[in-house]
């Protein structure tokens, strides 16, 4: 123990001490490099960090070196400096995140935790003091000195004798009423990015936080990769399940009514009788009454509460379409499927649609669905290093290549009744030092026409694509020049150069 000490002190020095509380004391230092350091002693040992130092993952700081002393009972540990602003702060100054902000950092840490948990890891002190925001946006999780290793399954339903965490943000299992396992993490997570949305939010993920820090564990959400699916689809699963209980009760409607008929007037039942079934369940509403939520939709629309998402795809993974053309493929379907005819009752809608592709990914078109504009639909293209290190560029900065898969279409469908004479398509790109700005020309867009923008890659570059973290190189692509609302006017894409998580589905 000794010689491990030794070791660990010769590798920096302190500067000032940042905390000395009952459980230990954490100082800055500075290694031999001069670069800044944290040292911490923790009155306490078992911790994982062995494993913490193996996994490496970019949530939490990177451990340099650690020593246990068995006989004073704590743990002398060398980490990474992470710097940035504790989320709290964001609490205290009233400058909640925005629902983008939430969903996004929900998702950062949720990879972490899935890889924590993986591991039978808790990090049992979850809240935003720990939460350090960066200056690029990323988003790190700290001080893992309560930690500890999930139970075996002998001991599962054994109560934690060690009570460690914060009042507030850990669940009551955490303080002697249970066993502490995955769902705990949930819990503080859950309470934690409900503070940080601000007392007056009532969006999309009010509902996931609430049932994220539900008291009893079994109504929580069972892991980390429940929770994922539910921020990322449990919107468009909800409306998905609302249609087929629709159609069941349509159906159930009918069989009702056929019924009533047959013992009320079996004369009116020999009349529908001829009458093709093809005609009853394509005009349900002589049967039914129309029960389709219109006061709900207006709501939502004017508080501007639409449901997020984001569509994610891999580059250089399965067997993707070929690139541009695989968009002008789908962008070709979809305008095969505008000029079907429509059926004789049925009233086409004015509007005008835009969809973005990538490699025959349609990055929004699950927004179709819905007859308001949909704002917060994003594209993620995750570039695994496999590929990126093809490039031309070095580590500084690889260059995207010029090949067919490296295009976005942008596909514009007008269905209104007005011809708009200049249309133009608008590009930001920032590549983690620079901005490029492009705009891209169309000639005027006709009623029932569509037109096709090409936005070739090939030439940006993806600055640092090496570096630590999820660090996104995103691109803004807006419509403009369009007297008219558009469906799908601006999509953010974010051009990350890792591989994509997995959340193990």
């Amino acid at each position: 123990m000794d010689e491990a000490k030794r070791y660990l002190f010769g590798l920096f020095e302190k500067v000032r001490c940042l905390r000395e509380t009952a459980r230990g004391e954490v100082w800055l230092g500075a290694d031999r490099a001069g670069r800044p350091v944290i040292y911490k002693r923790i009155r306490r040992i078992g911790l994982p960090l062995a494993e913490l130092k193996a996994l490496a993952h970019p949530l939490w700081p990177e451990i340099y070196a650690f020593a246990e002393d068995a006989e004073a009972g704590e743990t002398h540990i060398l980490e990474e400096c992470v710097q940035g602003e504790p989320l709290s702060r964001r609490i205290e100054t009233e400058h909640y995140l925005t629902e983008r902000e939430a969903r996004r950092y929900l998702l950062a840490l949720a990879d972490g935790l899935a890889a924590l948990h993986a591991h039978r890891i808790l990090h049992r002190d979850i809240k935003p003091e720990n939460l350090i925001e960066q200056r690029d946006g990323t988003i790190r999780l700290i001080d893992f000195d309560a930690a500890r290793r999930m139970h075996g399954e002998d001991d599962e339903k054994a109560a934690d004798t060690v009570y460690l965490g914060t009042r507030g943000y850990a669940p009551p299992e955490q303080y002697g009423y249970g066993t502490t396992d995955a769902r705990s993490d949930i819990y503080a997570l859950g309470m934690t990015m409900q503070e940080l949305l601000g007392p007056d939010y009532h969006g999309s993920l009010a509902r996931i936080c609430r049932r994220a820090s539900e008291v009893d564990p079994k109504r929580r959400y069972q892991s980390i990769r429940a929770l994922v699916r539910d921020v990322r689809y449990g919107r468009r699963i909800r409306f998905a399940k609302g249609m087929a209980a629709a159609a069941l009760l349509a159906v159930l409607a009918i069989a009702a009514y056929l019924f009533y008929l047959a013992q009320a007037k079996p004369e009116k039942l020999e009349e529908l009788e001829t009458t093709p079934v093809e005609e009853i369940l394509h005009h349900p509403e002589e049967l039914a009454p129309n029960t389709k939520r219109d006061d709900v939709r207006k709501k939502e629309q004017e508080k501007q509460v639409p449901p997020g998402g984001a569509t994610v795809i891999q580059t250089g993974g399965g067997e993707e379409s070929s690139g541009a053309r695989g968009a002008e493929k789908a962008a070709d379907a979809a305008q095969d499927k505008a000029a079907e005819p429509a059926a004789e009752d049925a009233k086409p809608r004015e509007e005008i649609r835009v969809h973005y592709y990538m490699n025959g990914t349609c990055f929004n078109g699950w927004t179709d669905a819905y007859d308001y504009p949909i704002n917060n639909a994003t594209g993620i293209d995750y570039i695994p290093p496999s590929v990126w290190q093809t490039w031309a560029g070095d580590d500084d900065a690889r260059i995207f290549p010029d090949g067919a898969a490296w295009h976005i279409c942008v596909n514009v469908q007008n269905t209104t009744q007005n011809t708009y004479p200049a249309p133009v398509l608008h590009m930001e790109y920032n590549d983690g030092a620079e901005t490029t700005v492009r705009d891209y020309e169309a000639p005027a867009l006709v009623p029932g026409g569509s037109i096709d923008f090409d936005v070739p890659l090939a030439g940006l570059r993806i600055v640092n694509p090496g570096e630590e973290g999820y660090h996104a190189r995103r691109m803004q692509l807006e419509v403009r020049g369009i007297d008219h609302q558009l469906f799908g006017g601006q999509m953010p894409i974010d051009f990350i150069p890792k591989a994509r998580p997995n959340f193990g589905w």
